[in-house]
């Protein structure tokens, strides 16, 4: 079942039965809950203002002052715990704002009692209560509360009336600026209200909006299968690296890793199989890396890594360690389709200082490796060694 703090108006509310919008609960939001506690420290810094206009400020004459102080007592009871201890933030909001409106309008109508009737200057603490209320409810709600209001004031201004020619000219004034404050404030607060669900809306479609924008630029460098960066956005982040690296005189080297047997795995056990394996070295070979380091699947079964601030002696170590990582992954395959990694290795700036011809060379002797029965390291300077030696071994 859904929060009820939660459903709107419209799906609280009963159609057909009469005045059934009196109780329809308002959303719960961001909004509901910075009115609350406005209203919850406002109220305090009334009640402190009127204890302070009761002890120095008024003259208390013809004042029921004990009842005026026990009414003022007992809304410090209850206005301190609602600011201080936060309940609507516990319970349901509409059922605390419904009651502190009802505990405000009794103790605003028994301070306007106790303080002279008609001629209490506590009076315009209605104009606040209205108004407190129509910044939380639904305007029709804060309508109905404004006449409940003006039922009290009525009763509390005719019964201390002294029956002069204008009081109920005075008393007809009071009840419409009562109203005008509640019609006011209320469309004002509604429209408020509405914004805010405007802004509502428009956020969590940004956010939908960037969450996708984010799935669409992920996807955009990813490779599907392995989850590694694809082969574009990978020579993209290597061609920032090797510009780094030429800035600040560092080394770079760059692996050329070629899987072995991966053809007949497709060919005797399918490419579902190969697939899974190809997805398998990927993955641990991307666990192999430092966090400064990253890899990219360059097409088919070939990765290529770079490793920043390695040089040549070191990344030979780091593409033993990436073979090692991978026989594992042999537990699950037949014997005879094992699979292995060749990888070729070139470093900058001793064998090249481009991106592409870093990559080339590494490609090549990772050529040399297989040529020499794969599942090895070879070096841009074991192939410049190996093509030194073939003139020899021709004559």
């Amino acid at each position: 079942m859904g929060d009820p703090q939660a459903t709107t108006s419209s799906q609280t509310a009963r159609p057909g039965r009469p005045f059934a919008w009196l109780f329809d609960v308002p959303a719960h939001s961001e909004r509901t809950l910075r009115m609350e506690s406005l209203i919850a420290r406002l109220r305090v810094l009334v009640i402190a203002v009127n204890s302070l206009a009761l002890a120095l400020l008024l003259n208390t004459r013809g004042y029921h002052v004990d009842a005026a102080w026990t009414i003022t007592g007992l809304s410090w009871m209850y206005a301190l715990p609602v600011a201080i201890l936060q309940p609507y933030k516990r319970w349901r909001v509409f059922q605390t704002s419904f009651i502190t409106a009802i505990a405000d309008s009794l103790a605003v109508a028994a301070m306007v009692a106790a303080t002279g009737g008609e001629r209490s200057p506590f009076f315009l603490l209605y104009f606040l209560s209205v108004a407190a209320v129509a910044m939380r409810f639904d305007l029709r709600q804060a309508l109905f509360c404004c006449l409940f209001y003006a039922c009290t004031y009525a009763v509390v201004f005719v019964a201390t009336s002294a029956n002069s020619a204008d009081a109920m000219g005075v008393l007809t004034l009071r009840l419409a600026y009562l109203f005008f404050v509640a019609l006011g404030v209320g469309n004002l607060a509604r429209e408020e209200e509405d914004r805010s669900r405007q802004i509502e809306v428009i956020e969590r479609l940004h956010a939908e909006n960037t969450k996708l924008m984010s799935r669409t630029e992920r996807a955009a460098r990813t490779d599907k299968l392995t989850g590694l960066m694809n082969r574009a956005h990978f020579e993209k982040e290597a061609h920032r690296e090797l510009r780094k690296t030429r800035a600040g005189g560092a080394y770079v080297s760059v692996l050329f890793c070629d899987m072995d047997n991966l053809k007949r795995i497709n060919d005797e056990l399918g490419h579902d199989i190969g697939d899974r394996v190809l997805k398998q070295v990927g993955t641990t070979l991307r666990r192999c890396l430092r966090p400064s380091e990253f890899i990219g699947r360059y097409g088919g079964d070939e990765f290529v890594v770079v490793l920043p601030n390695l040089t040549r002696e070191t990344a030979y170590e780091r593409a033993e360690q990436l073979i090692e990582a991978i026989r594992g992954i042999n537990d699950g395959l037949p014997e005879d389709l094992h699979i292995g990694l060749s990888v070729g290795v070139a470093t900058c700036p001793f064998d090249a200082r481009e991106y592409g011809m870093l990559v080339k060379l590494a490609d090549q002797a990772m050529y040399l490796a297989k040529r020499d029965g794969g599942n090895r390291v070879r070096t841009a300077n074991d192939l410049r060694l190996f093509w030194e030696e073939i003139p020899h071994t021709a004559a």
